[in-house]
């Protein structure tokens, strides 16, 4: 495997820890989350696609068997043409825009959009103050109220978009894989457009000398996180699906 098509493996590797048999156990999240029933990246050069460890062996051969029968991924907003198939086979929920989404790649030292915010990285004098002062008189609201409860939600490597005493965006690890990372990001509604989901992603994206790959992911009704990637041109590499 060569090409876009080994990248979206290494990305599912990524996302999801597999057992020998390339089955999904679970996602690379510090919470340990559930895998999907069914996660499949299409991109130029064809499809991968990775079932649960629980799906039985006649349906994962009739999915394996429909996967290979997709046709390559040319723009962005492809949809697997047995999208319903799939569905139908894991007698799943009716599929809507959330279980479809792009993916990019975030390349290392992407250039910083400037803004009114002080960026802050963890493993830095900046950082340490930071966490201190969040031990000291708890998460910021605008943070607590999005369910970020303390410090062990702040997945390393993290960066921090601070304005005054405030976090106004975050960037974070959501999943760890040896190869490469994936990013999360999270910006305060009463901060959002300004800029400083971009500019902590932008941080985010030198703080990694031992991954060489960092992914960029989204879901297609999170129309947010797509301007943070049209912002910063993140390069395209093709498009997934996933079945809970």
């Amino acid at each position: 495997m060569s090409g876009t098509r080994a990248l979206l493996a290494l990305q599912a590797q990524t996302l999801f820890e597999l057992s020998p048999q390339l089955r999904m156990v679970r996602a690379r999240d510090p919470d340990n989350s559930p895998a999907p029933r069914l996660y499949l990246g299409g991109g130029d050069d064809g499809w991968v696609g990775y079932v649960r460890h629980d799906i039985g062996e006649t349906q994962t051969r009739e999915i394996n068997s429909l996967l290979r029968d997709e046709p390559a991924v040319t723009a962005p907003g492809a949809t697997p043409c047995h999208a319903e198939r799939y569905r139908k086979i894991l007698d799943a929920e009716p599929l809507s825009p959330h279980n479809y989404g792009p993916v990019h790649r975030l390349p290392r030292g992407v250039p910083a959009p400037h803004v009114d915010a002080t960026i802050v990285c963890c493993d830095t004098a900046e950082g340490r103050a930071l966490t201190e002062r969040i031990i000291r008189d708890g998460m910021p609201k605008g943070l607590s109220d999005a369910g970020f409860v303390d410090l062990s939600h702040f997945w390393a490597p993290w960066c921090a978009a601070t304005v005054g005493d405030d976090i106004a965006a975050l960037a974070f690890c959501v999943r760890d894989g040896l190869m490469a990372r994936e990013i999360g990001v999270y910006t305060v509604a009463d901060y959002r457009g300004r800029g400083y989901a971009p500019a902590v992603t932008a941080a985010w994206s030198r703080l990694h000398p031992r991954h060489p790959v960092l992914f960029y992911s989204t879901h297609r009704d999170n129309l947010a996180s797509q301007r943070v990637i049209a912002r910063l041109r993140l390069p395209f590499l093709g498009e997934s699906m996933r079945i809970p």
